[in-house]
């Protein structure tokens, strides 16, 4: 009888631990997303400097050259992309950061099936778990639009477009 209770607290041990993976996973994801956040909010500072200082210019000379006045217009229209990407990125961690909360409450709802046996805690651990899944699917669409938006930005500094 015994045997059979370390064989069942071994299952349960592993079981608990199997969404640890995914909890790794979103970690790992979030830290490449924050990197990529950082980056971003520092562009988007040094181009608000940029913009202030040819603000500036224009109230102390009346107006701008046509190369600043180029260089403010395009300068505007990358902030306002990349303010966009900050938004995606932004909500790219928020669903990992959930993921992993539901990775984590899946963990727990498993062990709670070693200690009750309702149909509802039986099945709660899978429906954290898709949920977690469902977040992490979000995340990577947020992330995909973020490079999307990117190349645009590229261009506007590239080609001055507008």
């Amino acid at each position: 009888m015994e045997s059979n209770f370390t064989l069942t607290a071994t299952q349960a041990i592993q079981a608990i631990l199997s969404p640890a993976v995914m909890i790794s996973s979103s970690a790992f994801f979030l830290s490449g997303l924050n990197a990529r956040h950082s980056t971003l909010v520092n562009r988007v500072r040094l181009l608000n400097d940029e913009k202030r200082k040819l603000i500036k210019e224009l109230i102390r000379q009346g107006e701008l050259e046509y190369t600043e006045n180029v260089r403010f217009l395009s300068v505007k229209n990358q902030i306002d992309i990349l303010v966009r990407r900050v938004w995606y990125i932004r909500n790219a961690m928020l669903c990992h950061i959930s993921a992993a909360i539901f990775f984590v409450m899946t963990s727990f709802a498993i062990g709670l099936n070693i200690f009750f046996t309702s149909p509802f805690i039986r099945e709660l651990p899978l429906y954290l778990f898709v949920l977690g899944l469902l977040l992490v699917l979000c995340g990577v669409c947020f992330l995909g639009i973020d490079v999307l938006v990117s190349y645009r930005v590229i261009l506007i500094e590239v080609k001055g477009e507008e």
